[in-house]
């Protein structure tokens, strides 16, 4: 035995010794060099004689033909002829978007103690999608084909017709004949052009099942919005692509297998990436005849009110006068109505209140002005009637809503001095400062026969040294479980570590740093999470994150929101995407969110 062990142990430093031996280099490749249009591929780069990486790689610019989806990594190890070469994979996933012939840049990657470089490759996008057995070989696999008819995204619109601001609901759907597991939002389509109003996303669609050409399909609403055309002219709605993960049945290379398995084990989750079509609409403009002369672009039916809280009051005393605009259309566009205040008010900019309500095809809500009215000087005083034009699809007419005027009986004295219209709200103005108020407070008295026993001081001083002595306890027995209990010392130094390094993250929000912010975002994200759940860095496998939270009874929505983060991290670390610095702080921000949530969940 202890020649056999010898014999082992001089075999496994000749090995390693080879190994250490070898050079470092790097090498780039595709899965596939012809892919179709929205189709994925993978950009495999791959870095020999390593294990350890100093940075990740840096990817060339593919945003003209190519939207980034994820990445993962990968290490291997081989023996031949007496050497043992070991190496490690990036895999990085795109969806291609447009068609043509294009080259990718060499990928600069450091490693071993160098910069090393790959060589170009170059990559064909077709109209054709690739036949079922280049797919399944791309996938590394020998299930089942996925076809065009198996899996889509349809978008469907209220009308392919319409004015100018006159609202377009666009529903995104999915139908499916496999079955879906889950699926993410990969691209989502540019709203340039149009003012956008979100439906609210349900975190688990509705799903139906419908029959479609004699086929027989699962079908849900995915994402749904109201376009408001902000001109005229042809306009397309783009497409919205999906990474849709499908769980197939593994076909079994091996005869035994299917044998011996369990037939739950042989599935497998597939991603597939699918978009809708683009979808032409065409956008009149407003007709001139009959344009009121105020007229602000407001399409829709909507009515005007005017109320005030009291319609008699004195000098120098506050009114409230409200104006609501409700109806059915973009609201938010809705302009501040024109009043003519009486000359001797003092009128302060009105505080805005808006209330939007999506459902079905329509888009309905309320907007509301409230100014604070202080009048100076007595008499009868009217505020005019308000009015407000807007343009009425169904009749094809333009139309105006009035609000009636409102008489006021103003009582007391004229106040001096001249009289602002249109103030800043929120100072106060102290008016006759040369009178000053009599002090109204009650004062505080104090028992003349009162006991040393019966002043609070006296047993603060009192338990004071108890509490002191019960702290050091308490501080000895923490040092000594953070010593002896590796768990409770990485639970408690979590959140520390957590706010060093998004201090760090917050120090690189800048344009030119913004692969180095969300590398320390993302290392603050995962470290966190690791030692909150006690596991290292190192075996944490994003895919498997969202299911270690869940079995820790966290809730789906922090543990999506988490999982979010990290992907986030990954997608604007490895793909070259521009991100403003206000955008880089929102992050940071949400990040922080995502930690505090975690951490309430885990330890309630």
């Amino acid at each position: 035995m202890r020649s056999l062990a010898s014999f082992a142990l001089c075999a496994c430093l000749t090995l390693a010794g080879d190994s250490w031996a070898q050079d470092v280099t790097a090498r780039a490749y595709l899965d596939q060099n012809q892919v179709g249009l929205n189709g994925q591929f993978v950009l495999n780069v791959e870095v020999s004689g390593t294990q350890q990486v100093g940075s990740e790689p840096e990817l060339p610019d593919m945003n003209d033909f190519s939207v980034y989806l994820g990445s993962g990594t990968s290490t291997s190890m081989q023996m031949a002829g007496g050497r043992t070469t070991v190496s490690v994979t990036f895999q990085y996933r795109f969806q291609a978007t447009r068609l043509g012939s294009f080259q990718i840049g060499p990928v600069r990657v450091s490693a071993g103690g160098s910069a090393l470089e790959t060589e170009p490759l170059t990559i064909t996008v077709t109209d054709t999608p690739p036949s079922p057995q280049s797919r399944q070989q791309a996938r590394g696999q020998a299930g089942p084909d996925i076809g065009p008819d198996d899996l889509f995204v349809e978008t469907e619109v209220s009308k392919r017709r319409a004015y100018e601001n006159e609202p377009i609901v666009v529903a995104y759907r999915l139908y499916t004949k496999v079955n879906v597991s889950s699926y993410s939002l990969t691209r989502l389509p540019s709203t340039a052009g149009f003012w956008v109003e979100e439906y609210e996303r349900q975190a688990s669609p509705e799903v139906e099942r419908v029959v479609r050409d004699g086929v027989q399909y699962a079908t849900a609403v995915i994402r749904k919005v109201a376009l408001f055309p902000t001109g005229p002219g042809n306009k397309t709605i783009e497409p919205l692509a999906i990474e849709a993960q499908v769980r197939v049945q593994r076909r079994s290379r091996e005869m035994f297998d299917d044998f011996f398995r369990m037939p739950s084990l042989l599935d497998e989750r597939v991603p597939v990436v699918v978009s809708s079509r683009p979808v032409a609409i065409e956008v009149v403009p407003l007709p001139e005849t009959g344009r009121p002369s105020g007229f602000g672009g407001l399409v829709g039916d909507f009515d005007i009110s005017a109320t005030v809280d009291r319609t008699s009051t004195a000098t120098n005393e506050a009114l409230t006068y409200t104006v609501r605009i409700a109806g059915e259309g973009n609201i938010r566009t809705v302009p501040e109505p024109v009043v003519e205040f009486p000359r001797d008010f003092e009128v302060y900019p009105p505080e805005i209140s808006e209330q939007v309500e999506r459902s079905g095809d329509r888009v309905r809500g309320s907007k509301t002005f409230e100014y604070v009215l202080i009048p100076r000087a007595p008499g009868t005083r009217t505020i005019p009637s308000v009015s407000l034009d807007y343009f009425d699809v169904v009749r094809g007419t333009y139309a105006m809503a009035n609000a009636p005027a409102i008489a006021l009986e103003i009582t007391g004295d004229a106040t001096e001095g001249p009289i602002v219209i249109g103030r800043p709200r929120g100072g106060i103005d102290l008016l006759r400062e040369d009178i000053r108020f009599i002090r109204i407070v009650e004062p505080r008295f104090q028992s003349a026969d009162r006991y040393l026993v019966a002043a609070p001081g006296f047993w603060i001083l009192l338990i004071a040294p108890l509490m002191v002595v019960g702290g050091a306890l308490g501080y000895r027995r923490h040092r000594e479980r953070l010593e002896g209990d590796v768990a409770y010392a990485r639970h408690r130094r979590a959140g520390r570590l957590a706010k060093r390094r998004l201090a760090r993250a917050r120090g690189l929000v800048s344009e030119n740093t913004r692969r180095e912010f969300y590398a320390e975002v993302g290392r603050a994200l995962q470290g966190f999470l690791g030692d909150k759940l006690n596991v290292a860095e190192a075996g944490l496998i994003k895919d498997n994150v969202r299911k270690q939270l869940l079995d820790r009874a966290v809730s789906e929505q922090v543990a999506d929101d988490y999982v979010d983060c990290l992907d986030v991290c990954d997608r604007i670390r490895f793909a070259p995407v521009e991100s403003t610095a206000d955008e880089m702080t929102a992050f940071l921000e949400r990040a922080e969110r995502a930690m505090t949530d975690l951490s309430r969940e885990l330890t309630r």
